[in-house]
């Protein structure tokens, strides 16, 4: 079934394209939600919140964006949503390219710990935008969709993003766009 056959098969309310969509994209919207919330429970209500969210709204779906990308973005709205109902932040650790010269082998684990403790200390902005660009591999129109901005505040943000989590480590990682498309720490969890 193309994209297209889906989405109409979805707009028809048709049980067999719902659960094809479902098949295609449940494993990318459950592991943003987990990466996000960091409990599996939570990701797993969020992520059936998010289907049943975008079957009840298909007809709102234009197609400016594609299919992925506007469930991306129901289901990061999703997550915005409980984690204030529960007083709660986005985790996402384990997601910025560092540069290799800034730890070596011996000093992996640790760079990893620094990461994570300065992620908890960004934003919720700029927190998310570093997980849609370098754990999602989501580029900038993409990220635009997703956070329904401009290409070009999705830029800057970033900028300002790495800028901040730069500062946090203390300047001692040299974390740039060229080393994200390059190297990436994950830890796929």
């Amino acid at each position: 079934m193309t994209d297209a056959e889906l989405i109409q098969g979805c707009k028809c309310g048709d049980r067999e394209a719902q659960h094809e969509l479902y098949v295609r994209t449940s494993e990318r919207i459950y592991g943003l939600l987990l990466r996000m919330t960091r409990n599996p429970d939570a990701a797993f209500d969020l992520a059936q919140d998010a289907y049943l969210r975008a079957f009840s709204r298909i007809g709102q779906f234009n197609g400016d964006s594609s299919l992925g990308t506007w469930l991306y973005r129901i289901a990061v709205n999703e997550a915005f949503q409980f984690m204030r109902r529960k007083g709660t932040r986005a985790h996402h650790a384990d997601v910025i390219p560092l540069d290799a010269s800034a730890a070596n082998e011996g000093d992996h684990v640790t760079t990893r710990m620094d990461v994570k403790e300065a992620l908890d200390r960004l934003d919720e902005s700029d927190r998310t935008i570093l997980v849609l660009r370098y754990q999602d591999g989501l580029d900038y129109r993409e990220i635009a969709d997703v956070l329904d901005c401009a290409s070009g505040t999705v830029a800057s943000s970033l900028n300002r993003a790495r800028n901040r989590l730069r500062q946090i480590l203390g300047g001692g990682y040299g974390i740039s766009e060229e080393m994200a498309e390059a190297k990436h720490l994950t830890d796929a969890e």
